[in-house]
């Protein structure tokens, strides 16, 4: 599930994926099972697009959700000066 190589890091305000693997073929009768992946980095850097669940998926009878959210400054900017309060 994990690709080894590690591609250089971009950014862009586009960022928000759901990446879903379906093992084939299913039957919509059928009942399978949900694993959702949702990747590290601290709320800081990070990408769903490391990860491939298609093996998971069709071997392991499941299916894989893995999901791309925002951010650093685009997500979860945090700023030490909007914090303070100013003295009256």
């Amino acid at each position: 599930m994990w690709k080894e190589k590690h591609p250089p890091f971009r950014t862009s305000e586009d960022c928000l994926y759901m990446n879903i693997y379906v093992p084939a073929p299913v039957d919509k009768a059928d009942r399978l099972p949900v694993m959702v992946f949702i990747h590290g980095g601290n709320f800081v850097f990070g990408t769903s697009s490391r990860y491939d669940g298609s093996a998971l998926a069709a071997y392991g009878e499941v299916v894989v959700v893995t999901l791309q959210y925002r951010l650093g400054i685009l997500g979860f900017f945090r700023w030490v000066l909007l914090g303070k309060k100013k003295n009256s």
